[in-house]
C-alpha cells in the first residue's frame, strides 16, 4: 500500500510512542508500506524533526524511516489549497499513484481526496489499514518469528 506521510504525522509519531502516527511510521520501517516523497520535502523533514529530537533512539529510527521512503519528482505542480508545502504534499502523493495521503492538516483533510488518494488521518488510515488484515497478519508473522 503506497502513501505519503505529513511532517506533522512525523513529528507527531516520534513524539508519542503510542500514537497511530507511530505505528504506522513503524510500519513504513518494517517495510510493510511503501512510503513516498519528495527531496524537498525529506530535507524540511529532517531538518524540522532533528531539531525536535533530543534521544539519539528516536533519530535512529527516523533514519530508519528515511531509508525506506522512495523519492518522487513533483512534474506536475498543483495549487488546490492555500498553503504551498500542503500542495506540495499532495503533488508527492499524485506523482507516486499513493492510496492515501496521511496528514493532521485541516485544509489537505477537509478535500477527503484527490485524483482517488484518500486524505485521512493517521487513526483512520489505521482503522483501514487494519480491516484489510494487514495488522492481523503482521502481528501473526512476528510472533511466528519471535520478534
Amino acid at each position: 500500500m503506497k502513501v505519503v506521510l505529513d511532517t506533522n504525522v512525523l513529528i507527531d509519531g516520534f513524539k508519542d510512542e503510542y500514537s497511530y502516527e507511530k505505528r504506522v511510521i513503524n510500519e513504513i520501517i518494517a517495510g510493510h508500506l511503501e512510503a513516498f516523497a519528495n527531496k524537498q520535502t525529506l530535507q524540511e523533514n529532517r531538518l524540522i524533526i532533528n531539531q525536535l529530537l533530543e534521544n539519539p533512539e528516536y533519530r535512529e529510527e527516523l533514519n530508519d524511516f528515511f531509508a525506506q521512503v522512495t523519492h518522487v519528482v513533483n512534474r506536475h505542480r498543483i495549487h488546490i489549497v492555500q498553503d504551498e508545502e500542503d500542495n506540495k504534499i499532495l503533488e508527492s502523493a499524485v506523482e507516486a499513484g499513493a492510496e492515501y495521503l496521511i496528514t493532521k492538516d485541516n485544509d489537505l483533510l477537509s478535500l477527503v481526496e484527490y485524483e482517488g488518494i484518500k486524505i485521512v488521518r493517521a487513526i483512520d488510515f489505521w482503522a483501514k489499514y487494519k480491516d484489510e488484515g494487514q495488522d492481523t497478519w503482521n502481528q501473526w508473522a512476528s510472533f511466528l518469528s519471535g520478534k
